[in-house]
């Protein structure tokens, strides 16, 4: 009987936590700034690009022939200044890697959405997939305090 009210005990536990967990990530996407992502080939344009810090959706529209993706990296360089490697971002010279949505995940035609928190500072939002980024698919986000 002691083992029966331990597990019961756990089980409603664990179906608390989960939901707590479940209902804060709801409720951060509904209060999240939101950032469009237009990407066409070789561009990405953001609506807007400056946003308080916190959380951030991004929803990446591929409106290109090509698939895309877009990554998100905090960086101290302004554009002019990213370093390019074997037809790649350098990332490893540019900054941390924050986030991204997948080139699988952004087929042409599709859309695709992201939820992430960001602190202040500068950073470039870019498609990395080689000859994209020297083409043009790159732009810069600014986070701002809040």
């Amino acid at each position: 009987m002691k083992i029966l009210r331990r597990i019961l005990l756990i089980g409603t536990l664990l179906f608390f936590l989960i939901g707590g967990i479940e209902e804060n990530a709801i409720a951060q996407s509904n209060t999240a700034t939101q950032v469009k992502v237009i990407e066409t080939e070789m561009a990405i344009e953001l609506l807007p690009s400056t946003v308080p810090a916190g959380a951030i959706k991004f929803i990446a529209y591929n409106q290109g022939q090509l698939p895309h993706e877009m990554e998100i990296v905090k960086t101290d360089l302004p554009l002019d200044q990213m370093p390019i490697k074997d037809n790649r971002l350098d990332r490893k010279k540019v900054g941390e890697k924050i986030d991204e949505i997948e080139a699988e995940d952004l087929p042409s035609g599709a859309t695709a959405t992201l939820l992430t928190n960001l602190q202040p500072g500068r950073y470039l939002i870019e498609c990395n997939i080689p000859g994209h980024f020297p083409a043009g698919m790159k732009a810069e986000l600014f986070v701002e305090s809040s």
